[in-house]
């Protein structure tokens, strides 16, 4: 029953509570756009948001921004107000900062039993019950873990194609490279090749499983000679990412922000 309280006070401290990036948002655009049907939501940790900006968003126009400290807050819950803004990408961030601690007051019900015996002159002995009920308050501590939170609400003013949707026709092979080819992990083959600084990489077969793109579409970018790049998730979020050969002959991605690494082998 403490556990279940416990949940309920935590539902209501941060449940209730109005929209960070909504309450903190601060428009840097000349103008206001009309309100779009379709935004595209992506999330970071552990990133510098104007990094991750520069990297992949750099063609869109930032509509506004927002900036809080608190309790984590889900991108997702601000795709409306996304498109009051009129935006076409939202996209955020968070790092954990610090947990505070609060106390709630809880009052409970109590009740108490008095047992009453003794000696009437005239009738002899007697025995009897007193029930005796109250309340009791006991302050239970809340911990929140609090998060620095970041956003920007992007406009596409230019009607580029956006990166994730881009395909092998966009990207012209310019040059051999030891690294093109067929690569392939349990859901999914990769023809990589190069186009001029970057190799490219799209999927040569439907993927299998939580993916969500299709044949021909772009899965990853990176440099030929730093192997900083980009790698799309099943959900198509373009992700920071780290792009080398390991010891067993492996294409190995490490994602920058989410502490994770997938790897392909060559077919």
């Amino acid at each position: 029953m403490k556990k279940l309280l416990m949940l309920l006070m935590v539902a209501g401290l941060t449940g209730c509570a109005a929209l960070e990036h909504q309450q903190t948002y601060k428009q840097t655009a000349p103008t206001t756009f009309p309100k779009t049907a379709q935004v595209m939501v992506f999330e970071y940790r552990n990133v510098n948001l104007h990094e991750i900006y520069d990297l992949i968003y750099s063609d869109y126009l930032i509509i506004g921004k927002s900036e809080f400290i608190g309790a984590y807050e889900k991108p997702q819950s601000s795709l409306e107000f996304a498109q009051s803004l009129g935006a076409d990408v939202f996209i955020a961030t968070s790092q954990f900062k610090d947990t505070r601690t609060s106390f709630v007051p809880t009052i409970t019900p109590t009740s108490s039993t008095s047992y009453i015996s003794g000696y009437s002159g005239t009738g002899g002995p007697f025995y009897g019950t007193s029930n005796n009920f109250g309340t009791r308050t006991t302050m239970i501590p809340v911990y929140i873990d609090r998060y620095e939170q970041n956003g920007m609400f992007l406009k596409n003013v230019n009607h580029v194609t956006p990166l994730w949707e881009k395909k092998a026709a966009d990207y012209k092979e310019t040059a051999a490279n030891p690294l093109s080819g067929i690569w392939y992990n349990e859901n999914f083959e990769l023809k990589l090749y190069r186009s001029g600084a970057q190799m490219v990489g799209f999927f040569d077969s439907n993927p299998k499983g939580k993916e969500s793109g299709h044949l021909e579409d772009i899965k990853i970018l990176f440099n030929v000679e730093t192997g900083a790049g980009l790698y799309m998730m099943p959900d198509r979020t373009p992700q920071p990412a780290e792009f080398k050969v390991n010891k067993f002959g492996h294409l190995q991605v490490d994602l920058i922000s989410r502490n994770e690494s997938v790897s392909f082998a060559r077919k």
